[in-house]
C-alpha cells in the first residue's frame, strides 16, 4: 500500500464516523413517530401524541447528535495532540 492509499485510507476512517449521523437522527425521529402513531391509535388521541413524540424524537435526536459530534471531535483534536 504506497502513501496516497494509506492517506486516503486515513481520512475515510476519520470522516466514517460523521457519516452516520444524519440516518441515526432520522431513525430516532421515524421511531419516534410510529410510536407516537400506534399510541394515538390506542388511546384515540389522534394527532396528539404523534406529534408530542415526534417532537422527543427530534430533541432527543439532536442532542444524541451534538454528543457524537463533540465527542469525535475531541478524539480528533487529543489524536493530534499526540494524546490517546
Amino acid at each position: 500500500m504506497n502513501n496516497e492509499e494509506k492517506d486516503k485510507n486515513g481520512v475515510m476512517m476519520s470522516i466514517a464516523p460523521y457519516l452516520t449521523l444524519g440516518a441515526q437522527l432520522a431513525a430516532t425521529v421515524v421511531a419516534f413517530f410510529f410510536i407516537g402513531k400506534y399510541a394515538d391509535e390506542y388511546f384515540g388521541t389522534k394527532p396528539w401524541l404523534m406529534i408530542a413524540l415526534i417532537l422527543v424524537g427530534v430533541v432527543g435526536g439532536m442532542i444524541k447528535f451534538f454528543q457524537t459530534v463533540i465527542e469525535l471531535s475531541r478524539k480528533e483534536d487529543n489524536e493530534r495532540s499526540g494524546k490517546i
